[in-house]
């Protein structure tokens, strides 16, 4: 009888959110998988059941990386709104390299390829991101009241998921700084709007 295979599961899923994050849920395959995590297909199954739940948890793992980076920045109490914001933005979009970028964001990705053809996945995708929309307005509550927070906040979102498939398709990242100055100096006019009111 063969022994089970050893391996150390974080670094294994990590693994598999590269392939997922490089081919997309469909098109990566079992063989694709076995080849990044470097187990056996019994070791597979018995691990992680199948290819759907493999990914659930890479969703689940990669959802708990954006919350570490929303901790650092718009969770984050000590640092003033627009600045808080004005982090995240640039380490989501302007600190990866090139080919990192360029892969987009994981849950993102999902949420666009599962839109017509998995309602459990994409739903999951779209739980994972909520976060990201719930940070901004926390942030621009500081300054706005709750209704002109959630509109502000629900832009920025939008601004956000165009900007990675603006990424993907490979937007020079000098222009990309430009557009988030922009659309924070938008923020930044409405604020001293209210302020001279």
């Amino acid at each position: 009888m063969a022994r089970p295979q050893i391996f150390n599961q974080q670094l294994v899923i990590a693994k598999a959110i590269e392939c997922f994050w490089l081919k997309g849920y469909s098109e990566t395959s079992l063989a694709d998988l076995l080849k990044a995590m470097n187990i056996s297909r019994s070791t597979f199954y018995n691990s992680f059941g199948d290819k759907r739940q493999l990914f659930q948890m890479c969703l689940q793992a990669y959802g708990q990386q954006t919350q570490q980076l929303l901790s650092l920045t718009l969770l984050n109490d000590k640092l003033f709104s627009l600045s808080a914001i004005r982090q995240f933005l640039q380490l989501v979009l302007l600190t990866p390299a090139e080919e990192l970028a360029s892969r987009g964001c994981l849950l993102v990705n999902t949420i666009a390829e599962t839109a017509k053809v998995d309602a459990e996945l994409n739903e999951q995708a779209r739980q994972l991101m909520l976060p990201v929309k719930l940070g901004f307005i926390h942030q621009l509550e500081k300054e706005f009241d709750h209704e002109t927070s959630l509109r502000h906040g629900e832009w920025l979102f939008t601004q956000l998921l165009g900007w990675r498939l603006q990424t993907q398709m490979g937007m020079d990242k000098l222009i990309l700084q430009q557009q988030i100055d922009w659309s924070l100096l938008q923020i930044e006019q409405q604020l001293k709007k209210a302020v001279e009111c």
